[in-house]
């Protein structure tokens, strides 16, 4: 089992972040633009990527602040946590600021809206980042 050792560095826990959060984005838009939209039903319920991205972030940042002690678990944690919030941040502007239609998926409002909200979380982690190294 691998102990504390070797924290993480602000550089590797950007990384683990950054990484994650820029290819789910970069997957998810990708596939709603190139193959179309497809739909989750579990149980009959509509299940939007957004509701997977809590489910995937939410544990994370609660495995981050608890500081488990391993660094694989943190690793994991951090890259799930980029993963979660790309897909939280995705769809915030097509639930928030459209009617929902599969169209509006893929409008300019839902894109054009998506790629500020990570913009803007790319921003803070790298304001966070620098924060850090001083």
């Amino acid at each position: 089992m691998e102990e504390n050792r070797t924290p993480l560095t602000p550089k590797h826990t950007l990384l683990l972040l950054l990484l994650p959060l820029l290819a789910t984005f970069l997957c998810l838009r990708l596939y709603l633009h190139l193959v179309g939209v497809r739909h989750v039903y579990p149980g009959g319920f509509l299940v939007h990527h957004l509701f997977i991205g809590v489910l995937i972030a939410l544990p994370a940042a609660f495995l981050l602040a608890f500081q488990l002690g391993k660094v694989l678990v943190a690793r994991l944690a951090l890259v799930a946590l980029g993963i979660g919030s790309a897909m939280i941040l995705d769809e915030m502007t097509y639930l928030v600021a459209t009617k929902g239609t599969d169209a509006d998926y893929i409008s300019r409002v839902s894109l054009f809206g998506a790629i500020a909200l990570e913009s803007m979380a790319v921003i803070l982690l790298f304001a966070i980042y620098k924060l850090k190294r001083k």
